[in-house]
């Protein structure tokens, strides 16, 4: 199974801001704008918007998602002159989705509730925190595709401000692994996982509901140890995926 793997952890930020513009593997290029937008570090910021002319459209891509999951709204006239030209359907699409998220979460103009994201753990004993930080990243890139609804990160004190200036309700969302293995068959290996999210209103931590989601991800063939944890990564996606599903209504009632 081919894996492509981040490039670098997340609190050393050098060779991503490295190999996004100077990689000759598309692939390395793309996986670093990825972790750069994960990092949401505002340094990242011009380099995620120079790969939007990446030679690459699914480099571009993964720059729109980048800036997306930076969430910093002064790249939107960014991202407004890159869609103008872009020839690839996905990476406008991706650019328009950014866009659309970028001033949602700073005007908040239409949008009926935030979600803001609280503490992740990882209560099993695969791996270590770096579990709940791919939990994090799966639950916020989840909550701002929902509709109407903008994605505040912990101790995002402006998104809160502006919320309660809106009169527009916060829900928390905590999050847990509660379930992560693996088994082999054969050549087969499978990875599931199993998530849950409760939720609070804000400001008062009253509990509103919980949301469980569990997936699987298989892999074949000789797998290492950075393809085990992609499979793993992958089946927690599968699973907040899972909890979170159609959950839109669900979270403005629950926050009513």
């Amino acid at each position: 199974m081919a894996v492509v793997a981040t490039p670098a952890l997340a609190q050393d930020l050098s060779i991503p801001k490295r190999d996004i513009a100077s990689a000759t593997d598309f692939r390395v290029r793309m996986a670093s704008a990825l972790a750069l937008g994960r990092s949401r570090d505002p340094s990242v910021r011009p380099l995620l918007e120079q790969a939007l002319s990446d030679t690459n459209a699914a480099v571009r891509t993964a720059a729109a998602a980048g800036l997306g999951a930076l969430g910093d709204g002064d790249a939107v006239p960014a991202l407004e002159r890159a869609k103008t030209h872009e020839v690839s359907d996905s990476a406008r699409a991706q650019m328009n989705t950014t866009i659309e998220n970028l001033k949602r979460t700073t005007t908040l103009a239409g949008v009926q509730l935030v979600v803001q994201i609280g503490t992740m753990r990882n209560s099993t004993a695969m791996r270590g925190g770096d579990v709940a930080d791919v939990l994090r990243n799966a639950a916020t890139s989840r909550a701002r595709n929902m509709h109407n609804i903008a994605v505040a990160q912990p101790n995002d004190a402006g998104m809160l401000a502006r919320a309660a200036g809106a009169h527009v309700p916060v829900i928390l969302l905590d999050g847990t692994v509660t379930k992560l293995t693996q088994n082999a068959s054969g050549s087969n290996v499978t990875c599931q996982a199993e998530v849950e999210f409760v939720v609070r209103k804000i400001p008062d931590q009253s509990l509103r509901s919980t949301l469980q989601g569990s997936a699987a991800a298989m892999g074949s063939g000789t797998t290492s140890i950075r393809g085990m944890t992609s499979l793993q990564d992958q089946a927690i996606g599968g699973a907040v995926e899972s909890a979170l599903r159609n959950a839109d209504q669900g979270l403005v009632l629950a926050a009513r």
